[in-house]
């Protein structure tokens, strides 16, 4: 008995009190459902667990909360040492139909806008005065937002732009996007950068100072647009 007693102590303590408290919430409306029904969660059925899915499903949970839910579930079920019934086939079916009704809650990475531009573009010139004060590191972030917005490029392309993929016009830069998330067929694509004479901040000067920054040889066209920092 001793030993039964030590080694559920053991797996106790092999867990945190944090994961504890993460499946014990997940997992106490379910309890609650039970007690209602006048079931023990040790002696539930599979049609017990479908039936509290269709329930979250009905009350507005979004399907992550059920994922959750199942999780904390199986949870206590292998800790318990008693059948997990989150594996049952009937579950796997219940769970795919729930997906269907469920809400499903995405985190929404919202766009690069021209205010956020703007409030960059301040800050630096408040702080440095002039583009040309603007220390290496910080013009890179500027040019780099700038050049998102300007172009729509994602930042697993734009940190790929080598010097040799940049071809210059006085009124738009062409960039030549070898590999992109899009391009399945690995042909390449083309983002252009236009000249905006008069605009509040023209993304075409501004990568021409920046260009020059860079002092590149003219043997050094392999060099990276933008350049990890070291």
């Amino acid at each position: 008995m001793e030993d039964a007693n030590n080694l559920f102590r053991a797996c106790i303590l092999a867990y945190s009190v944090r994961i504890w408290q993460q499946h014990g919430a997940a997992i106490k409306t379910f309890i609650l459902f039970c007690g209602c029904r006048a079931v023990s969660i040790f002696d539930c059925t599979p049609s017990i667990v479908n039936l509290f899915l269709l329930h979250m499903a009905q009350i507005g949970n979004t399907f992550g909360q059920v994922t959750i839910f199942l999780m904390g579930l199986s949870f206590f079920y292998r800790f318990f040492s008693i059948p997990n019934f989150t594996l049952d086939p009937s579950i796997d079916d219940t769970k795919k139909f729930v997906a269907k009704c469920c809400v499903h809650k995405k985190q929404q990475k919202f766009a690069l806008s021209s205010a956020n531009i703007r409030k960059i573009w301040n800050y630096l010139l408040e702080k440095f005065g002039s583009v040309e004060n603007i220390p290496p590191k910080e013009l890179r972030t500027l040019v780099m937002c700038v050049f998102q917005h300007a172009t729509f490029c994602r930042f697993s392309d734009l940190k790929l732009i080598t010097l040799d993929k940049i071809c210059f016009d006085m009124d738009y830069f062409k960039i030549i996007i070898s590999k992109s998330k899009t391009d399945q067929g690995g042909k390449g694509d083309y983002v252009f950068l236009p000249r905006h004479e008069g605009a509040y901040l023209d993304a075409h000067m501004l990568l021409c100072l920046y260009i020059k920054e860079l002092q590149p040889s003219p043997s050094e066209t392999s060099v990276y647009l933008f350049p990890p920092l070291e």
